[in-house]
């Protein structure tokens, strides 16, 4: 259902678009510029005014869909990632996605099926969280380095010198 505030903005856009033709009308009836003044001030130019005030207020988007968009979108900021109980989620990504994306990504408004994930689940260090997530190309979330373990810290040995024949 339409409610009062946007069958306001409607019903003004639809009277600045009747006074724009009105006055466009009346004044491509009379010859000289001096006859159309009158027309363009009373009837064109507040008509333009009533639509784009009215095109402004249809497109506005309402405190009441902001309310339900932030309802929406609470449930999955609110779940715990499943690594550890108390860890606070860093990251979000859609249980199928191959993108990793900061909590207040405009691409997960709205997404109840949204996954939490800390950092180290985001780096792939946590067994049943695919590795090698990207980078959500619109929030830039930038997924931690994956820790390194104790085997591939040390550098590898030099090659050996080969041998010269005799």
């Amino acid at each position: 259902m339409v409610g009062p505030p946007r069958r306001l903005a409607a019903a003004l856009t639809g009277l600045g678009a009747v006074l724009c033709v009105l006055g466009w009308y009346q004044a491509s009836g009379q010859a000289t510029v001096a006859q159309q003044i009158p027309y363009l001030a009373s009837a064109t130019i507040p008509g333009a005014a009533l639509l784009a005030a009215g095109a402004v207020a249809l497109l506005r988007p309402s405190a009441r869909a902001d309310a339900a968009s932030d309802r929406v979108r609470a449930p999955a900021l609110t779940r715990q990632p499943s690594g550890s109980p108390g860890a606070e989620a860093a990251f979000l990504r859609v249980p199928d996605g191959r993108y990793l994306h900061t909590p207040d990504c405009p691409l997960m408004d709205g997404r109840a099926d949204a996954v939490p994930l800390t950092a180290a689940e985001a780096a792939g260090g946590v067994a049943g969280v695919e590795p090698g997530l990207r980078s959500c190309p619109l929030c830039h979330a930038e997924p931690p380095a994956p820790a390194e373990s104790p085997a591939s810290s040390t550098p590898p040995a030099p090659p050996a010198p080969p041998e010269l024949p005799a």
